[in-house]
């Protein structure tokens, strides 16, 4: 009976493609957007820690705003006094402290001119950050001796790709119109934003943007003995003693992941209410569909029980038929899904930032839930047309035209 169900069902089909395939689409499109959820999302995931490593688990940054308002307290201009970053060296657990401060700068190399995002820091301490961390590390070259000395290590865009000509250890680098030796290269950090700037010493820095005694941001590497939150709290204690920037974010690596899997969720919340909402138009549509297949069929089913066909066997046939719509949807929205991720991750790999996609990472498991789920999807919206089906009286059905 299965196999005669099975036949009937697939030229039914074939008989009405494109209204078919049309209500497939609606399943195809949520079932992709939820795959597609659930394949970036361990991808995401894993990118976002490879970023924090980058830096250390050690490391506890300083900057003025709100953290949902920080480029507001960039670009509002406010900054800490040198006195008060300087003065956390105090607290336990505090390895090293380095102030930075940040400007876009208008940058010559031999003859070219770009407006490059130029870092002013304290070399004395931002070696040993750069050092310590599994990110920042030198291609080539080295970094400067020291604060005074006129010399820049440069982003790897900023050295390959940026200006015409590559630049090189020893390469001289006009900056605002004072000139520099570039001393290292960064190699690539995945990280766009970095790649694509200039590091210099904060003495130099504030010579060209005339900033003095003020820094935009503080970078704490801690002791690894001692906890981290705890000294982002006494941090953010002596800090509130200062009156020259009121609203700050005293940040650690732990509280980054915790706010970039808050973000992701409500994004994966968001999508998965879009994915939702297809579904539920998918499943209208297959609802559709199959009202208008029993109009059209309305002499078959009337033929069908008129040689002794019941109304069980009329009612499994549209709800297998229902069902197997929904399973269609589901494979090939799962394929579509799988095949988005993947270009979305060289899309994203070509920014620089990888390994958002891998096939050994698949949720073959969760594929199978997807494929269930649209099936039953299928199944329900069938419920109605298909009884509508089966309670068809033969006499009545072979009359109608």
């Amino acid at each position: 009976m299965l196999r005669n169900f099975i036949f009937l069902i697939l030229k039914g089909i074939r008989h009405r493609p494109i209204r078919s395939w049309l209500t497939v689409l609606g399943v195809i499109i949520g079932v992709m957007v939820v795959v597609t959820i659930m394949t970036l999302g361990t991808g995401i995931q894993n990118v976002i820690t490879k970023q924090l490593n980058q830096f250390g688990s050690d490391l506890i940054i300083i900057f003025p705003g709100k953290i949902t308002e920080s480029m507001t307290g960039f670009l509002g201009g406010m900054r800490f006094r040198d006195a008060d970053i300087w003065n956390l060296k105090k607290i336990p657990g505090v390895a090293t402290v380095a102030l930075a401060d940040i400007a876009s700068l208008t940058t010559d190399f031999q003859g070219e001119k770009k407006s490059v995002m130029v870092h002013g820091v304290t070399w004395t301490g931002m070696k040993e950050i750069f050092e310590q961390s599994q990110g920042f590390k030198l291609a080539e070259g080295e970094f400067p001796r020291d604060d005074d000395v006129p010399e820049v290590v440069v982003g790897d865009y900023v050295a390959n790709q940026m200006f015409k000509k590559r630049i090189r250890t020893g390469d001289e680098v006009i900056i605002k119109s004072k000139r520099f030796k570039a001393a290292g290269v960064f190699g690539k950090l995945g990280n766009r934003e970095d790649d694509s700037s200039l590091f210099l010493s904060l003495n130099n820095h504030r010579v060209m943007t005339g900033n003095y005694a003020r820094v935009m941001s503080g970078m704490i590497r801690a002791d690894p003995r001692y906890d981290k939150e705890v000294i982002a709290e006494q941090i953010k204690f002596e800090l509130s003693k200062q009156s020259v920037v009121e609203d700050f974010t005293v940040i650690t690596p732990a509280k980054v992941a915790r706010l970039a899997g808050d973000l992701l969720s409500v994004v994966e919340l968001f999508l998965m209410t879009l994915a939702l909402v297809s579904l539920v138009v998918g499943a209208v549509g297959i609802m559709n569909t199959m009202y208008t297949a029993i109009l059209e069929r309305t002499k078959h089913i009337g033929i069908m029980k008129a040689i002794g066909a019941s109304s069980l066997s009329i009612l499994l046939l549209f709800l297998i038929e229902a069902g197997v719509i929904g399973i269609i949807g589901g494979l090939l929205g799962i394929a579509f899904g799988i095949l988005l991720s993947f270009l979305l991750s060289l899309g994203f790999a070509s920014l620089g930032v990888k390994g958002m996609f891998s096939f050994a990472s698949l949720d073959y498991l969760g594929f199978a839930t997807v494929l269930i789920v649209t099936f039953i999807t299928g199944i329900v919206s069938g419920i109605l047309p298909a009884r509508q089906a089966a309670k068809m009286e033969p006499a009545e059905a072979l009359r109608y035209e």
